[in-house]
């Protein structure tokens, strides 16, 4: 289960996740297309180098996610769900992806019990730590 939180919290959840994450897209034939990109932060917007697939894919469809896999063993993996596209950059092509929502979420373990009775894992909102 997701828990909604607020965009704004995903520049301070960066700073420890760091700039590396995967983006997921949809191609035309409904598979997953998953690129390992470096993003940035520009005010409420995420950014980030396009590769011609993931261009093609969001161009089609703009509703994407970018996953940050935990930064310690165990921890919590960072979920943030998008509307994405194309945007000329300093650089080249990039996507400009407008966060919708994001959860912090890893599996619930039987020693340690869920954060939200709702939830069947150990989900917490972007704003929370794991400490």
């Amino acid at each position: 289960m997701s828990i909604p939180v607020e965009p704004g919290d995903i520049g301070k959840q960066m700073e420890q996740f760091g700039n590396a994450a995967y983006v997921l897209t949809v191609r035309d034939d409904a598979t997953p297309h998953i690129a390992h990109l470096a993003m940035r932060l520009d005010g409420d917007v995420l950014r980030c180098g396009a590769s011609r697939s993931a261009a093609a894919n969001v161009a089609q469809r703009p509703t994407i996610s970018v996953l940050w896999p935990p930064y310690e063993p165990g921890g919590y993996s960072m979920i943030v769900d998008a509307v994405a596209r194309t945007a000329d950059g300093a650089d080249g092509l990039e996507l400009e992806l407008r966060p919708t929502n994001g959860v912090l979420h890893r599996p619930a373990t039987p020693a340690i019990p869920a954060t939200n009775p709702n939830c069947s894992s150990d989900c917490a909102p972007l704003a929370a730590s794991d400490d």
